[in-house]
C-alpha cells in the first residue's frame, strides 16, 4: 500500500500535516479534501500507528467511511452504536452486539487495527480493556469446570439460559453437556463433561 501513500509525499501541505502530526500529542485539524480523497488521507495519515479510530459524524457516514477504507486496510473493523429503534432492538441487537465484541476482541488479542466509528457509538461507556480480559471465561481440553459457576458467569455476561440453543448470545446445559452460542461466532459450542 506505500504506492498509495508515496505520491502524497510530494504535496506540500501534506509534508507540513506530517511534521505538525510529529510535534506531539494533539488534534490536528485538517480540511479541504473532497470525500473521495479523505479515506486515502486518513489512510496515509495513520501510517506508524498502532492503533487508529476514525469517529465520523453519523452511523451512516461511519458505514460508508468502513467500506471505503477495508480496501486500504485489512484490519479495519466497524465498531456500531447500539441500537435505541425499539422496533428493530431484537432484531438487529444482538448482531450489533456481535459486531462490538468483534471490535473488542481484536482490540484485546494487540493487534494494530484500525476501528471506524460514529461519535454515538464512540460516546458509550466501556469497562477498561484489563477487566474485559479478566471476564472472559477460558475452558481447555482435559480441565476441570465448575458448570454452576460456569452459567453464572455466562448469565452476567448477558447470555440467556434455554433448553436448547438456537440463537447467539444462548447457552444451555444439560446434564454433563454444555452448549454455547458465542456472540462472536458463527457456530454454537458443545462441550461434554467426563
Amino acid at each position: 500500500m506505500q504506492a498509495l501513500i508515496q505520491p502524497l509525499g510530494e504535496l506540500a501541505e501534506y509534508e507540513e500535516i506530517q511534521k505538525k502530526k510529529r510535534e506531539g500529542a494533539g488534534v490536528l485539524q485538517i480540511s479541504g479534501c473532497v470525500n473521495s480523497q479523505k479515506s486515502h488521507m486518513m489512510y496515509a495519515l495513520g501510517d506508524g500507528c498502532k492503533y487508529k479510530v476514525i469517529a465520523c459524524s453519523s452511523e451512516s457516514k461511519a458505514r460508508q467511511v468502513y467500506e471505503e477504507y477495508r480496501f486500504l486496510d485489512e484490519a479495519v473493523f466497524l465498531y456500531p452504536a447500539k441500537d435505541f429503534l425499539f422496533y428493530q432492538a431484537d432484531i438487529r441487537s444482538k448482531e450489533i452486539l456481535k459486531q462490538r465484541l468483534a471490535v473488542v476482541q481484536a482490540i484485546l488479542s494487540g493487534e494494530p487495527l484500525t476501528v471506524v466509528t460514529s461519535f454515538d457509538a464512540f460516546m458509550d461507556g466501556l469497562p477498561r480493556k484489563q477487566r474485559v480480559a479478566e471476564a472472559a471465561i477460558y475452558m481447555e481440553n482435559g480441565g476441570a469446570l465448575d458448570i454452576q459457576d460456569i452459567a453464572r458467569r455466562l448469565a452476567e455476561a448477558g447470555y440467556e439460559r434455554e433448553v436448547q440453543v438456537d440463537h447467539l448470545g444462548q447457552f444451555a446445559i444439560r446434564g454433563g453437556i454444555l452448549d454455547i452460542y458465542p456472540l462472536t461466532e458463527e457456530q454454537p459450542v458443545r462441550i461434554e463433561l467426563w
